[in-house]
């Protein structure tokens, strides 16, 4: 079986797979943004919740940046060098795999695609990852789109300054779930295409999965979308096919479970 753990800007999801990849238990709760007050939290949810005696390994789905299975930027959590894999396997002497959140929600939607896929989630922030033909794409392995800067209404701002679910849910003072007219998703695809229609220009994927509390409601923007970013695609590139992310918000810590699998079979 595998423990595995999704690092959110507000909530922490920890989840058991058995090996045949089926989830058997998963609780949720708010990330402290301490660190040693949110690894106490964790480490306690863990002992509570969990049975360990049959775990092969934990994996870990980390906001920002990883470099060599340590967390060394969190984006918008204010944590640094976070080594949470040599704190994990201190406490529990189990094998432990990090990654970027978006990248093995990337790899959770689309190991079994063929070609390029971008994955989006709107969340807290943007985040993204790239697979070719089912594995990381190299090149793409430090994606941050969220912090990417665009022109915005005159001014220089980072992209999920303004197209996140949370700033979409500021700018409106409801949540996404709650939006209605049509006047409220334009301006969400307005500012979505800011970002959208240069990476796709950039990157040329045959598909772009959208995640995360605004993603997943893209059925409710989606023929807009298709219009407006079909108008704003350059000449010669082709409009990707735009889908919900299949796992919802277990986007991420599927991705754990397939990580782990992934990384175990190498040792």
């Amino acid at each position: 079986m595998y423990l595995c753990i999704d690092v959110g800007g507000t909530k922490t999801l920890v989840a058991l797979f058995n090996a045949k990849g089926k989830l058997l238990h998963s609780v949720k709760f708010p990330t402290n943004v301490n660190q040693a007050k949110f690894y106490q939290a964790l480490i306690q949810q863990i002992k509570v919740n969990f049975v360990l005696s049959d775990i092969k390994a934990i994996s870990v789905a980390m906001p920002g940046i990883v470099k060599q299975n340590c967390a060394v930027w969190l984006g918008n959590l204010p944590w640094h060098d976070f080594d949470i894999a040599k704190k994990l396997n201190k406490d529990f002497g189990l094998p432990v795999h990090v990654e970027n959140d978006a990248n093995l929600a990337a790899l959770a939607e689309a190991r079994n695609a063929k070609g390029r896929s971008l994955y989006f989630t709107f969340s807290t922030g943007i985040g993204g990852g790239v697979i070719d033909n089912g594995t990381l794409a190299k090149h793409y392995t430090d994606f941050e789109p969220g912090h990417i800067e665009y022109v915005y209404e005159g001014k220089k701002a980072e992209w999920e300054d303004f197209a996140a679910a949370s700033a979409i849910n500021e700018k409106f003072g409801k949540y996404v779930s709650d939006l209605t007219t049509s006047a409220e998703w334009n301006e969400v695809v307005r500012r979505m295409l800011l970002g959208l229609v240069p990476l796709t220009t950039s990157i040329k994927p045959d598909r772009i999965i959208f995640g995360g509390p605004l993603g997943l409601h893209l059925n409710s923007y989606r023929a807009k979308l298709r219009k407006e970013f079909t108008a704003s695609l350059p000449a010669g590139t082709t409009l990707p096919r735009l889908l919900v992310a299949k796992y919802g918000s277990f986007s991420s810590v599927y991705g754990c479970y397939y990580y782990a699998r992934l990384k175990e079979s190498r040792r």
